[in-house]
């Protein structure tokens, strides 16, 4: 009897935590007009998230960050914009410029530019890096610089952040 009494207070215990649980929550994504300040550059970057619903454990879809992109295009062309992915707990994005610093004689040396920041905290870097050109006369080099973010405004249209429809149950096909 004991035993049976052992049985019916964990079948009550385990049934009253399943009263209580609720779907998971997502952590909030970036979308919205930011302003972005590095020492006198000042820019907007407009925002669009775009998220594909995660698995999780078949039943209910997971509404994560690591499963987003950040769609980032700024208001001119001194600041990039690209494809912003979550890594190592910062979004990132890298650009490449073609015509991205002058050389002595007129011509012009391409770059790479990236982009790492935190949706936090609001701060970030841009690092500008190119590789040995102009005829030798500029060597390569890598020039990092801090900016910050302030949310601006609300984005002018409404998003569908999470523009796919997963299936119920099974294999969870997204289409």
């Amino acid at each position: 009897m004991t035993i049976a009494r052992v049985f019916a207070a964990a079948a009550i215990l385990f049934t009253s935590t399943l009263g209580f649980a609720g779907p998971a929550s997502a952590d909030q994504v970036m979308e919205g007009v930011y302003s972005y300040t590095q020492g006198d550059l000042k820019a907007e970057w407009t925002i669009y998230p775009s998220c594909v619903p995660t698995v999780g454990d078949l039943r209910d879809n997971l509404e994560l960050p690591v499963a987003c992109r950040l769609h980032v295009s700024p208001n001119t062309p001194r600041v990039s914009g690209g494809d912003a992915r979550l890594t190592g707990g910062q979004w990132a994005f890298s650009t490449n410029i073609k015509e991205g610093f002058p050389c002595p004689d007129g011509g012009w040396v391409p770059v790479v530019e990236t982009y790492k920041f935190d949706d936090l905290t609001m701060t970030g870097t841009r690092s500008v890096a190119n590789s040995a050109a102009c005829n030798g006369q500029v060597g390569p080099k890598i020039v990092v610089s801090p900016f910050t973010m302030a949310f601006a405004r609300p984005l002018p249209i409404p998003v569908d952040r999470y523009p796919l429809y997963c299936d119920p149950g099974g294999l969870k096909r997204c289409r």
